[in-house]
């Protein structure tokens, strides 16, 4: 992935203070069960929405990248896909992969009816 976004980094350390804080709590004595178990909690917590916020960045921009060389095949032949794709790839470098998906299937689905579809089941082989 060319880029990832800073908010990303912010739930990373977010994430990882919770996990300190439970490495604190253990090293107490004596031990609070209670305060232990909340401090778990949202550990977990951070740690699942950072995962699944991995998930969702890495799957979105394989999925742009995808229909960006998809539309490759159509750049030169196509009024206004170059330029589209273009926008698309910049975006996509700058790690804006959300954006990017939109505007590369958008175009595409001009040249292509149902693109969204057909490049879902080859991204999903």
């Amino acid at each position: 992935m060319p880029l990832i976004p800073k908010t990303y980094y912010i739930e990373l350390k977010e994430a990882q203070d919770a996990v300190k804080e439970i490495i604190k709590e253990l090293d107490k004595t004596p031990l609070d069960i209670d305060t232990l178990n909340t401090r778990v909690d949202t550990a977990r917590d951070l740690t699942l929405k950072l995962y699944a916020k991995t998930k969702e960045m890495v799957k979105t921009a394989m999925f742009a990248e995808m229909a960006i060389v998809y539309g490759n095949r159509y750049r030169s032949n196509v009024d206004g896909l170059d330029k589209n794709l273009t926008v698309s790839e910049n975006l996509f470098y700058n790690g804006d992969y959300k954006k990017s998906l939109e505007i590369s299937i958008n175009s595409l689905n001009k040249i292509e009816k149902g693109i969204y579809d057909k490049l879902l089941n080859l991204y999903n082989r």
